[in-house]
């Protein structure tokens, strides 16, 4: 169980479960001895009435001189009141509600008590109250009984009584509860509404106006969203400024094939020549992509209205002395779901590849749709072969390494593409007659 909500409603029902039972067991077990007690102190009182009705002077058989004073309910056939007392020498004397029945208990000595319970006539539960006496000379034991059977149904009913409304007081406790808990963890609602828009990149930091509990675990994100913005920040600017510091040692490597010395080896200059062109472009693409880049937070989302328009500004400066004509159509939806540094690397790559390699003009379609982000890249230069064309659609082939001068830009192209499992496509503009770059990204 993952849910914090659920193991907190689970933990209190168990332990109000826990509790009921408890008071449950509690209240019937001090019920019972309270009636317990309740019955043997009147079943006292009856023996001392008793004790004082009785008379042992008369000749023959001991009697109750007033058997009246203990109630009719005594002389009543099997009422649930009964009284014995057995003499020392076997004589017995015994309600009229015994019957002919007989109450088995041991004899006491004077001064001693006791109560119990047991089954007596009738299979009634009796609670019997037993005590010794010596009285004018004589020793004997009284014992008087009453029966509990409408106390214990009466307790019973009190059990299902407390039972049903404890299971009440415990179903609207679990509910309040509920509305408890789901008001404390809606307090966790500006930490997901947080995330939410920090994925847009509408925002750089958690907000910590949050519960105490799981403010650290906000400030460690927090802290490690700093961390990974720094360190793409210094990535990004190491890249550019590497690039950019090697520029002076090539040019004088440049000047160096110049020389004199190297005219007798044409083709060892021109090898060198050959490789030296390469790392300048490799320069000259990490430096591009620098200053296309620009700055922005990690997991910003791509605003086509505000970083098209720069971005093409940033290509006109590039390439100023081609005076191109770059067009560029975009959607109603301003704001994409894509990452705002892979949109900038992609379109950033894309539309350098076409400038480079464009004539006059360069255009740039952007489409959104349901289920998917549409780009439609297209120059008026001099395009790409048939078969050349099938080359750069083979999935997994670099296509710095098919086709001369369509190289790394689209390669990057292709890996960030890849990364969310879109589609790159490549073919003949119908009307600029160059080479047409299609992208299909899921949204």
């Amino acid at each position: 169980m993952n849910s914090l909500g659920k193991q907190l409603q689970v933990g209190l029902a168990l332990g109000l479960l826990l509790l009921l039972v408890l008071l449950w067991w509690g209240g019937s077990l001090a019920l019972r001895n309270l009636t317990e007690g309740f019955v043997a102190s009147r079943l006292q009182h009856d023996a001392e009435t008793l004790l004082a009705t009785l008379d042992l002077t008369a000749a023959g058989a001991p009697a109750l001189s007033n058997s009246g004073g203990l109630g009719k309910i005594y002389r009543q056939p099997l009422s649930g009141h009964y009284y014995q007392v057995v003499f020392v020498d076997g004589t017995l004397l015994t309600s009229r509600s015994l019957w002919d029945q007989r109450l088995e208990f041991p004899l006491f000595t004077p001064g001693t008590s006791d109560h119990w319970r047991m089954v007596g006539p009738d299979r009634q539960d009796l609670l019997l109250h037993v005590a010794g006496y010596r009285k004018q000379g004589k020793l004997f034991t009284l014992a008087l009984a009453e029966d509990m059977t409408p106390l214990n149904q009466g307790l019973v009913r009190f059990q299902w009584v407390f039972a049903s409304l404890s299971l009440l007081a415990a179903v609207l406790i679990i509910l309040i509860q509920s509305q408890i808990v789901r008001g404390s963890m809606r307090r966790l609602d500006p930490v997901r509404e947080g995330i939410r828009r920090l994925v847009k990149g509408e925002i750089t930091a958690l907000t910590e106006d949050i519960p105490s509990e799981v403010k650290p675990l906000v400030q460690e994100f927090n802290r490690l969203l700093q961390i990974q913005q720094g360190r793409l920040e210094q990535s990004r600017n190491g890249l550019g400024n590497l690039a950019h510091a090697l520029k002076g040692p090539l040019n004088l490597l440049i000047r160096q094939l110049e020389r004199e010395e190297l005219v007798g080896y044409p083709e060892v200059r021109q090898g060198m020549e050959l490789q030296v062109e390469r790392i300048r472009k490799l320069m000259e693409r990490e430096l591009t992509r620098a200053r296309l880049a620009g700055t922005g937070i990690a997991a910003e989302r791509f605003q086509a209205n505000q970083e098209i328009p720069a971005l093409v500004g940033a290509l006109h400066q590039l390439y100023a002395e081609r005076r191109l004509e770059i067009e560029y159509q975009l959607p109603d939806e301003k704001r994409l779901p894509q990452d705002r540094e892979d949109m900038l690397e992609l379109l950033g790559n894309l539309l350098d590849n076409a400038c480079k390699w464009a004539q006059k003009r360069v255009r740039l379609r952007l489409e959104t749709g349901d289920n998917m982000t549409r780009l439609l890249v297209e120059d008026d230069g001099q395009g790409v072969s048939d078969d050349e064309l099938e080359r750069l659609s083979e999935r997994g082939v670099r296509i710095d390494e098919s086709v001369a001068g369509h190289g790394l830009g689209l390669a990057i192209a292709r890996d960030v593409v890849n990364r969310y499992g879109g589609t790159l496509r490549f073919g003949r503009s119908a009307d600029l007659e160059g080479l047409q770059v299609t992208v299909e990204l899921p949204r």
